[in-house]
């Protein structure tokens, strides 16, 4: 088995056929969209929303974040905020414009890039091995470091969203006790373990999320053939087989990934969410993943509040462009107006 037939075999939640990309629906001709493209990030500002680039900082790694502000905004209010995630080797891009739409609606929204994706720095090793002295917690030198990007770790995400949190609640003028997540395909899944984890979170959007982990065998995921190979390769010389992986943008990244992603299940998480309200937004047309067995079945489980808002004849991708991005990005604005509240419309 390749790495690519690997990486394809345990990604049930982010990876299609191939043929899905292309084929069209039995009932229309449309090609399906397999991806987004530069022209489709595009946003305009509302009048009075601000936007700023801030640094926050994960596990000592500094992330980059897209800061929301709006119109009227005051530091010496109490005004909520909501953290805004991609999903499968996307960056900060194309989400900017549902923090955008959020702020217009009244909300702080920090938009946020993983460790090692888009503004973010990557990982950070050191080439040559320092004397170590633990009586001595802080040293300064100058060495030869290697930066890795483009790793995908679920739950090093799920750590980056938490941080990101905290920088949110750290804002002047952002009430600490009203946060919200909102998440994008895979980042579905980040936002229910987060959830699990933290009380911060007082209310979820997700939309076209994958949620993996429904049908996963009980048990722990049985490490064996090429990851195991792999992972004894990682632990004994530090770097280990590479594939490629994305739909957006290609990029290569750690064979790593497809191990991490199979023992990653936050369907196991749901009832941890206890009784905070979830909304899932999907595309009818879903190529990647089944809703039902995701965004569905999740709902059946979740004890709180729940919905789910089933935009028709669109596919994945499409839910980011025209009519249904306005449909979401408002639908959201309303769930999280209800659950975290703000006064303006």
């Amino acid at each position: 088995m390749t790495a690519q037939a690997a990486f394809n075999a345990v990604l049930v939640f982010c990876i299609a056929l191939l043929s899905a990309f292309s084929a069209p629906a039995a009932t229309d001709t449309k090609p399906v969209k397999s991806g987004l493209v530069p022209a489709d990030w595009a946003y305009t500002l509302a009048e009075g929303v601000t936007r700023r680039e801030v640094t926050y900082y994960s596990d000592d790694v500094a992330c980059f974040a897209v800061m929301f502000f709006p119109k009227g905004y005051s530091t010496t209010a109490k005004t909520p905020g909501v953290v805004l995630g991609q999903g499968w080797a996307s960056t900060h891009n194309s989400i900017e414009k549902y923090g955008a739409k959020l702020a217009e609606r009244g909300f702080v929204a920090m938009v946020i890039d993983y460790r090692g994706w888009g503004g973010s720095d990557g990982f950070v090793t050191l080439n040559e091995r320092l004397k170590n002295d633990d009586s001595t917690r802080f040293t300064r030198k100058k060495a030869d470091v290697v930066v890795k990007r483009t790793r995908l770790l679920p739950l090093k995400q799920v750590d980056d969203v938490r941080n990101a949190m905290s920088y949110l609640q750290g804002e002047p003028g952002v009430d600490p006790d009203r946060i919200g997540l909102w998440a994008s395909s895979s980042a579905g899944g980040n936002s229910i373990v987060v959830a699990a984890m933290d009380a911060r979170v007082k209310a979820i959007v997700m939309q076209v999320p994958a949620i993996s982990g429904r049908r996963s065998p009980k048990g722990p995921y049985e490490l064996k053939g090429r990851m195991l190979e792999d992972a004894i390769l990682r632990a004994r010389t530090g770097q280990g087989g590479e594939m490629e992986a994305g739909f957006s943008t290609r990029r290569m990244v750690d064979l790593e990934s497809s191990q991490a992603a199979a023992e990653y299940r936050p369907f196991r998480y749901l009832k941890q969410v206890g009784p905070r309200p979830v909304l899932f937004i999907v595309a009818q047309n879903e190529q990647l993943f089944s809703n039902e067995d995701n965004a569905y079945a999740a709902s059946k489980v979740l004890e709180g509040p729940t919905k789910v808002l089933e935009i028709p004849n669109i596919s994945h991708f499409d839910m980011f462009t025209g009519e249904p991005f306005q449909i979401s990005a408002n639908a959201a604005a309303d769930w999280f107006k209800q659950y975290l509240g703000t006064k303006i419309p």
